[in-house]
């Protein structure tokens, strides 16, 4: 069973990426591992930071990932991001990354599934989402999850059985392993009930 998860962002510049997210997003710097470069400055080559439980490591590109992570950079979108959930403060901290100039890509909003939001970039062009649940929020009756509404939900045991192998049967369609499919299946209608 794992512990914990930690995202690892590889960057051309860990530097650059500690200063960004220390100064401007606030993070608290866990640990730093400094390369000695002779002749040249030291650079640091890794960095541990956080802000409550939201944790990031950045690390420099090791030689034998140079060729890919030069062809990634080049890339438009990365496909990389970061969801970082807030339990309080998301307008105040909005308005500190507003008046920190930084590139908000998405302004401040209520979602339709539950989250008052906003996106920025980094200096790396990776998207984050500042998000807060909304405090009366309700799922909307008729959503649908995984091709079932909460109405399908039964208290006969038959009938949820059915609604199960339903479910697993459309997440499947996906490539979901049934296993997974099934896990995932039972913990969503305990939750339906």
């Amino acid at each position: 069973m794992m512990k914990s998860g930690t995202i690892v962002l590889v960057v051309d510049s860990v530097d650059k990426a500690v200063k960004f997210y220390t100064e401007k997003l606030f993070f608290d710097i866990i640990e730093l591992s400094v390369e000695k470069n002779e002749g040249a400055e030291d650079i640091i080559s890794y960095a541990h930071i956080r802000k409550g439980k939201c944790f990031i490591i950045f690390r420099a590109p090791h030689i034998e990932e140079l060729a890919e992570f030069s062809f990634i950079k080049r890339c438009s979108s990365r496909s990389v991001g970061i969801f970082a959930e807030m339990k309080k403060g998301i307008e105040k901290y909005y308005n500190k990354c507003e008046q920190k100039g930084l590139q908000i890509i998405s302004p401040l909003k209520d979602s339709s599934y539950g989250y008052k939001e906003f996106s920025l970039k980094d200096p790396f062009g990776i998207k984050i989402t500042f998000a807060q649940p909304l405090e009366l929020y309700k799922t909307p009756e008729e959503f649908l999850h995984s091709g079932i509404s909460k109405k399908d939900v039964s208290s006969d045991f038959a009938k949820n059985k059915e609604l199960q192998e339903k479910m697993i049967k459309y997440l499947k369609s996906f490539g979901i392993l049934r296993r997974a499919s099934k896990k995932y299946t039972k913990l969503w209608l305990k939750k339906a009930k």
